[in-house]
């Protein structure tokens, strides 16, 4: 056996020195191996290119699966907040959380709207719902109007870009965006002189806005001031605070044991106790966090444009007119952590020109944001709802993977 192995080897050998591979593989033997080799050189290119286009496709619908599932549970998300306000509107947070306002007459960061809820686990998916007072900001819209040069938010925007240390230069230009005129403010723009000389060329809005990040197209407002990662003072500002919201968080213990009739009142960890917190400027710079496109554009002395005292941020509470120092937002901001406003009048006890103030003041709030996150291991979706809870009307809607 072993010697008709050997004999066959060196015949072999000796036919390739003698006549070269090829008329070895082309003889009555060899091409059988050629055909093999062919084949199996197609077989292995057309399954590796099968079984990567598979994988890919297969990538494809499980990505596609999660952000289906993804975006319908932001939707959840919206109707879970939807109801939360109107369990806020009609008065009854009380019976679902012992120690929250349920005063439905004003709106505060003691309601149940206000509380920072834990991501909710659905399947394996976390979903994260906030919802914040747009009342609580500058309405940009309400600057002027087809009646009207400007109102008094002009002012209040005014003070807030000093305070920030921003031009005041983006106030004017901010009235012309939203007035529906072509005349220019002193220091403003408008559509001949400046923003149809800009590439790509555009006109002003001459109208209210549809979203807050429009004044990402407003002279003097660039991504950096926008986004509160530079301009002005920024970086300089000292003794900053997260927030000026007080204690929002939900007690530790589940929500039917705070309502079971064994659980003692003592025993309810307070919410109110904000006493030794520290109040001064937020900490966030970023303006959709101070100013808003939401609320009625033909009337500025509207319900929906004005700004409640009860949630509004140092920074826009320094801002509403020029008595209001720096220690007066500090002394509001701390009256109403001990106990909520319930009448806008009730700060004219801190300062002299409220009369001026009257029309833009609030403690009653109609227009909110609600902002959904969803993730899991291999999706996310973000979606952020601005929602008339008087109307019920959703305003403006946006989301993003």
């Amino acid at each position: 056996m072993l010697y008709k192995f050997i004999h066959n080897y060196r015949k072999r050998k000796l036919l390739i020195e003698n006549n070269g591979l090829k008329s070895y593989l082309i003889n009555d033997k060899g091409y059988i191996l050629l055909i093999v080799l062919m084949i199996s050189a197609f077989l292995v290119s057309f399954t590796s290119d099968f079984f990567l286009t598979t994988h890919t496709y297969i990538s494809y619908i499980k990505r596609l699966k999660n952000d289906i599932n993804s975006e319908f549970l932001t939707y959840s998300g919206y109707e879970i907040a939807k109801a939360i306000l109107d369990v806020d509107r009609l008065g009854i947070s009380g019976s679902f959380m012992p120690g929250l306002n349920s005063n439905k007459s004003i709106d505060c960061h003691k309601d149940i709207w206000a509380l920072d809820f834990p991501a909710i686990p659905v399947m394996d998916y976390q979903v994260k719902v906030e919802i914040v007072d747009e009342n609580s900001k500058i309405n940009v819209s309400a600057l002027a109007n087809d009646k009207v040069e400007k109102t008094p938010y002009y002012g209040v925007l005014q003070r807030f870009l000093m305070n920030m240390g921003l031009s005041l230069d983006i106030s004017d230009a901010l009235v012309d965006w939203v007035d529906p005129d072509d005349i220019r403010f002193p220091y403003g723009a408008e559509s001949s002189g400046y923003y149809y000389n800009l590439t790509p060329s555009y006109s002003a809005k001459n109208g209210r806005l549809d979203s807050i990040s429009e004044i990402l197209l407003v002279k003097g407002i660039s991504p950096e001031i926008y986004y509160g990662i530079g301009g002005g003072n920024y970086g300089i500002e000292k003794n900053l605070v997260d927030d000026n919201k007080g204690d929002v968080t939900i007690p530790l213990y589940k929500l039917e044991e705070m309502t079971a009739s064994s659980v003692k009142k003592d025993d309810i960890k307070s919410i109110t106790s904000d006493a030794e917190r520290p109040v001064g400027k937020e900490r966030s710079r970023l303006l959709s966090d101070y100013l808003t496109a939401y609320g009625n554009w033909d009337d500025f002395i509207d319900e929906s444009n004005r700004i409640n005292i009860n949630t509004a941020s140092f920074r826009v509470l320094s801002s509403l007119s020029d008595d209001f120092s720096e220690e007066i937002a500090a002394d509001i901001i701390r009256k109403r952590h001990l106990e909520p406003f319930t009448a806008a009048s009730e700060i004219s006890s801190f300062v002299k020109d409220y009369d001026s103030l009257a029309n833009i003041l609030t403690v009653k709030s109609r227009i909110f944001r609600i902002t959904v996150t969803v993730k899991n291991d291999n999706s996310y979706c973000r979606g952020v709802y601005y929602f008339n809870r008087d109307d019920k009307k959703l305003l403006y809607c946006s989301m993003g993977h």
